[in-house]
């Protein structure tokens, strides 16, 4: 089988494509034929080695965590799949032919899905519906600012948050990203290389603050979303793409009674929940057209470097997918 693997940590410059062994499923253990996988900033923090998490068991490392295909063969003491079955979710070694899943972090995919669409989702989506859901829990016609709203993550939860009721205030990069958010549901869109977000986030919601912020950001995007909560407002921080050393001005963060998450997907208390989120919510609504995951470029194995520094670059726009 054909794998994207690094064997050292310098950057995306260390991918190979290498020809290895077929991958074994263990017990409780899918095996499944990669159709299209999500690649995802994790996947570039791999390759420095600044990410060592889910799926990560040492050099040479397979990238790629999530991925949609057809099932392929299942380790001892797995029911419910069976070889043939479509299916998606989080695995290990999803840049390659054949990757290996856990049973139970597998969901089965309706035919109206392609793989392509299908392998944006586990991550991006979960990680939007952990925030918005599980943590933030938003009620109908709350405001919520997404900052940035232009990644995998960022534009998923813009389409989702719309779904749910929410107000969304999203912001971008440039014009042209700002309105394609605004095509995606956001109600404002603001290009933060230009304009002053918590101006703007005040001038949009009448000086009240946004009852939800989501930052993907950390260092830079943090303060913002602290500066643009309401009292008793909800902060759900998922990303670091700016820095992972934000200030926290405790009198802030007192005086307006704020809640504040910090979420990392897996080994989180609501995984199954979220999971089950996608299973009951997420996919069904892609199915029926009410959700339209953002897919900004499709690459094969060969692609994969050269899409990760496009990735560094924040040249993205949704997710980029990887067909082996």
């Amino acid at each position: 089988m054909k794998v994207a693997r690094i064997h050292q940590h310098i950057g995306p410059a260390a991918i190979q494509v290498d020809d290895i062994e077929d991958l074994q499923p263990g017990s409780g253990e899918v095996r499944i034929r990669v159709g299209a996988a999500g690649m995802n900033n994790s996947d570039l923090q791999t390759t420095y080695g600044n990410y060592r998490g889910y799926g990560y068991q040492g050099l040479p490392h397979i990238l790629g965590q999530e991925a949609a295909g057809e099932v392929d063969a299942v380790g001892l003491g797995v029911k419910g799949f069976v070889p043939g079955m479509r299916v998606v979710g989080c695995v290990r070694g999803a840049f390659g032919s054949m990757a290996i899943g856990r049973a139970q972090e597998l969901l089965p995919l309706a035919d109206e899905v392609p793989f392509t669409v299908a392998a944006s989702l586990p991550i991006a989506y979960m990680t939007a519906a952990m925030a918005l859901i599980h943590k933030a829990k938003v009620q109908h016609g709350e405001w919520v600012l997404v900052h940035p709203g232009t990644g995998g993550v960022g534009t998923a939860a813009v389409q989702l948050a719309q779904l749910l009721g929410g107000r969304v205030i999203a912001t971008g990069g440039n014009g042209v990203k700002v309105r394609r958010l605004l095509e995606l549901g956001a109600v404002q869109g603001i290009d933060y290389s230009s304009q002053d977000v918590i101006a703007q986030v005040m001038k949009i919601t009448g000086n009240s603050g946004v009852q939800v912020a989501l930052d993907g950001g950390g260092k830079v995007t943090f303060g913002h979303c602290l500066d643009a909560i309401a009292p008793n407002g909800r902060i759900v921080s998922y990303g670091t793409t700016t820095g992972m050393d934000a200030g926290l001005p405790i009198g802030k963060l007192l005086g307006r009674n704020v809640t504040i998450y910090g979420i990392a997907l897996w080994y989180n208390c609501d995984y199954q929940a979220t999971l089950a989120t996608l299973g009951n919510l997420v996919i069904p609504a892609v199915a029926e057209g009410k959700l339209q995951p953002i897919i900004d470029e499709v690459v094969d194995l060969q692609g994969v470097s050269g899409a990760l520094v496009k990735m560094e670059n924040r040249g993205l726009m949704g997710k980029i997918i990887v067909v082996p």
